[in-house]
């Protein structure tokens, strides 16, 4: 089942070639199909016991194989149900898209490149699922083909390889300095081997988290996001600000925990330096959103900005910092896909790209402003959203840091959630309350577009009010790293 998770989407992306390119039913009901089976795979891997698949071996330190942990199983929970209502989604975004065909191949393929990706059980298979994750989701980029579509692109692959690359460098050292690549709770370092080196293998760490930072969007590799979404087509935003950004965070997860270990790294300056640059992201895309006019590219900021929350609970390697940062990747990424779900219909349905143009859009596309509310007010952090959960936890596992200076990190989470009022609470009071200002011309998006929407906002509704299910399996799947 592990194996057929990766291997079912993509045979189903080589074989959508073989659906006539004019029948679009035909078209979707396969997309649909192709997804529903690769997610009921993914499904009952993430409900199974603790596996390992080794599927080649050339030398120990040497070999591609596949593993079935807490932190897989939650990736592929949450990528599963998001990949399927994003897929639905489309069909409607799509509706008069000259190649759609294509969109739907790299966009069903991405899918088992992810599974892959989270469920890699060492460091070389997770950086060859890595780099087959940006060269299969570039095409998604620059679908239009336009020129700006194209030049996002080009920056986009130029960004994700130079990180990757970076994380490739600290492979090579550990292969050396470590005793397996294997991903082992609280490390793989030989600290004989490593005695008089420590500070060369804590900038190797600080490294290897910069460059898989760059796919998560953090300051100062974060430029890729704001250009890559306003060109991308609504879905494909969608994916990369909800999950493909969350790839890079599993990266760091896998460097700092199952790689060089909390108890090498926390309280060094690797520690500080990590979350020095992730409190500058977290407030400097929250202040870049709120000055931002154009829709999609407001909502690129605000990821720059929310991805680093969880990267912040990463940074300060503790149990309830961690637990805050996988909370915020599940909630996260329920909400941000709405986001853009929601702005992509409105931008479908009324031609209208800049805020300021939205104007009595609640009365035209009430469906769809209310799914945009209902996450803008998780994405803030107001209870009962899963976003308050998280944040709190994030909150929590700074101020047990029990340092003289715990109080910056939630008092720059404060000033953000502040900041992300203002960006998002001012589209929906403007949409939904235009007073004597002309309303926007449109209609409401077909229900393949908003119902999506409607069930991921449920979703981020729901983590809010039942959280402890899902808070007892994190601390379960993480317990043993620390």
């Amino acid at each position: 089942m592990m194996l057929l998770s990766i291997l079912l989407p993509l045979a189903g992306a080589l074989a959508i070639w073989c659906v006539p390119a004019g029948n679009r039913r035909a078209l979707n009901a396969y997309t649909v199909l192709v997804l529903a089976a690769s997610a009921a795979c993914c499904a009952a891997v993430a409900l199974g016991a603790d596996r390992t698949v080794t599927v080649w071996r050339l030398t120990d330190n040497l070999s591609i194989a596949l593993r079935n942990d807490g932190v897989s199983r939650l990736y592929l929970a949450f990528i599963s149900i998001v990949w399927v209502a994003v897929g639905v989604y489309a069909i409607g975004y799509n509706a008069h898209d000259p190649n759609p065909r294509r969109f739907d191949c790299f966009y069903i393929g991405t899918y088992g490149v992810l599974a892959g990706l989270s469920m890699s059980d060492n460091a070389v298979t997770l950086y060859m699922f890595y780099e087959m994750m940006t060269l299969i989701t570039l095409p998604l980029v620059m679908h239009t083909m336009e020129k700006e579509a194209v030049a996002a692109g080009i920056k986009y692959l130029v960004y994700s390889v130079f990180g990757a690359s970076t994380a490739l460098l600290g492979i090579f050292f550990l292969a050396h300095y470590g005793t397996t690549l294997t991903f082992t709770p609280g490390g793989v370092l030989d600290m004989a081997r490593v005695a008089g080196h420590e500070g060369l293998l804590r900038a190797i760490a600080f490294a290897m988290i910069l460059g898989f930072g760059v796919k998560a969007g953090m300051f100062p590799m974060h430029a890729w996001l704001p250009t890559a979404h306003p060109v991308a087509p609504a879905p494909a935003s969608a994916v990369l600000s909800g999950v493909i950004t969350k790839m890079g965070v599993l990266g760091v997860i896998r460097v700092i925990f199952y790689l060089m270990g909390v108890d090498f790294l926390k309280g060094t300056w690797v520690q500080t330096a990590f979350m020095a640059l992730t409190l500058v992201t977290v407030f400097m895309g929250s202040l870049l959103a709120l000055r931002e006019k154009q829709l999609k590219k407001r909502l690129a900021y605000s990821s720059v900005s929310q991805v680093s929350y969880v990267l912040f609970g990463l940074s300060t390697m503790s149990p309830l910092g961690l637990t805050g940062a996988l909370l915020h990747v599940v909630c996260h990424s329920f909400i941000k896909n709405t986001l853009f779900m929601a702005a992509g219909a409105i931008i479908h349905q009324t031609g209208k790209t800049y805020v300021d143009d939205l104007t009595g859009v609640g009365k035209v596309m009430p469906r769809t402003l209310l799914a945009f509310t209902v996450v803008s007010l998780g994405l803030i952090g107001i209870p009962p959203t899963g976003g308050f959960v998280s944040k709190w936890y994030l909150a929590e596992g700074a101020l047990s840091l029990g340092w003289s200076a715990s109080w910056i990190g939630p008092a720059v989470l404060l000033c953000s959630a502040l900041m992300t009022a203002a960006y998002l609470l001012t589209i929906v009071i403007h949409g939904f309350f235009p007073g004597d200002k002309p309303v926007v011309q449109g209609t409401e998006a077909p229900a393949v577009m908003w119902a999506p929407m409607l069930l991921l906002a449920a979703l981020s509704v729901l983590a809010g009010l039942f959280p402890n299910p899902l808070i007892q399996f994190i601390q379960s799947a993480t317990r043993a790293l620390f």
